[in-house]
């Protein structure tokens, strides 16, 4: 089970920056990158429902809502603010340093996190190789912005590109 855990992981972070590209295509077909965000929540919400009507498990009650931490409420509003992010970034930035920043971002939190124990996860005190790792992820943004053309080698910016 922990590779096919792993696998999707993976595969899922190789399909994070076409999701920020789509969205921010998506912005530009609607004229407005909140309005795309909406459009990324609503069919989320859509095929969480779907999942939660096939694999039915009731609905929580209203004491398990009361009892979560204040904190875990905050997961939507930051799932919210990725979207809106990569919405800001993706045509700016390109996939590549989108998701150098973003790997670093994550690293950086997942290291916090560990070590402190935060939001639930087992404290696990930083290793010498999970440091190395996150220096050596440092470097390669470095790396990437330093060899960051600014110029797309496309003909249409993705903000210019609207297909009917």
């Amino acid at each position: 089970m922990k590779i096919f855990l792993m696998f999707l992981v993976f595969l899922f972070g190789a399909l994070q920056p076409f999701q920020a590209g789509m969205n921010a295509r998506m912005g530009v077909q609607l004229g407005d990158r909140f309005q795309a965000g909406f459009m990324n929540g609503f069919v989320n919400v859509c095929l969480l429902t779907l999942v939660l009507f096939v694999i039915w498990r009731g609905f929580p009650s209203l004491a398990s809502f009361r009892g979560a931490p204040w904190w875990a409420y905050c997961a939507g509003a930051i799932g919210a603010g990725i979207v809106v992010v990569q919405l800001s970034a993706a045509p700016i930035l390109g996939a590549g340093l989108l998701v150098a920043f973003f790997v670093a971002g994550q690293v950086f939190g997942s290291l916090t996190a560990d070590t402190f124990g935060l939001v639930g996860y087992t404290v696990r005190a930083p290793s010498f190789l999970r440091i190395a790792a996150f220096v050596l992820i440092v470097v390669g943004v470095v790396l990437a912005t330093l060899s960051n053309d600014s110029t797309p080698s496309s003909s249409a910016p993705l903000d210019e590109v609207v297909e009917s």
